[in-house]
């Protein structure tokens, strides 16, 4: 386990010079869209992530740390682990840029903080679609694949945005556990963890059987 600790710690450690590219363009691009910015939370980690990954195939990092005293299982595992501090790393720039916007005199939409929440529930699904076919493309489909997440990650938030003002019924949708049990986020969650499991042993079989 701790193996995986200081593996997610190398991760931040290489992407420290991004994150200074990163938040302050997230912060712009947030600003400068301040009515839907919400939506934009999603995008961070799943920056990160792809970052990471690409730096793992572009630096022949893998093949490295395959060398030494650490099981495959425990590089993969680290993968999975970061979508939490990636997550953590979304919701505090988001807060910060929510912080400057109201402090400027600026509005957010009445449901600012339930679409942040559905925007980073969204980040662990790409995640678990990702990491899987990262593993498997590898070195040689990973640009390919990278460009279409980075697609996904920039048209997403006008997506949700416009299924939003199409489906009007949506916005009671995320209240649903206000007022309610709170049973549906219970199933959810099982279901995430599920989800995640799933993907996680999928990644797991390939990486196992490549050859670096």
């Amino acid at each position: 386990m701790y193996h995986s600790l200081y593996l997610i710690q190398k991760d931040f450690i290489l992407l420290r010079k991004f994150l200074m590219l990163l938040i302050p363009f997230f912060i712009f691009i947030a600003y400068s869209n301040y009515h839907s910015f919400s939506l934009f939370t999603v995008m961070p980690p799943m920056l990160l992530l792809i970052s990471s990954c690409s730096m793992d195939t572009q630096q022949m990092t893998q093949r490295f740390l395959v060398n030494l005293p650490v099981r495959r299982q425990e590089l993969v595992r680290a993968k999975y682990f970061s979508i939490l501090p990636y997550a953590l790393v979304g919701l505090a720039a988001t807060a910060f840029t929510y912080l400057l916007i109201i402090m400027t005199g600026k509005e957010v939409t009445p449901h600012f903080w339930q679409e942040v929440g559905i925007a980073i529930s969204i980040f662990p699904l790409l995640a678990m679609l990702y990491l899987p076919i990262h593993y498997w493309l590898g070195a040689k489909g990973t640009q390919v694949v990278n460009l279409v997440f980075m697609m996904i990650i920039m048209v997403g938030p006008n997506v949700i945005g416009s299924l939003l003002q199409w489906f009007p019924e949506l916005e009671n949708w995320q209240s649903f556990g206000v007022k309610s049990s709170y049973i549906p986020y219970i199933i959810l969650g099982l279901a995430y963890v599920f989800l995640l499991s799933c993907s996680y042993l999928i990644s797991l079989r390939i990486f196992e059987k490549k050859d670096l």
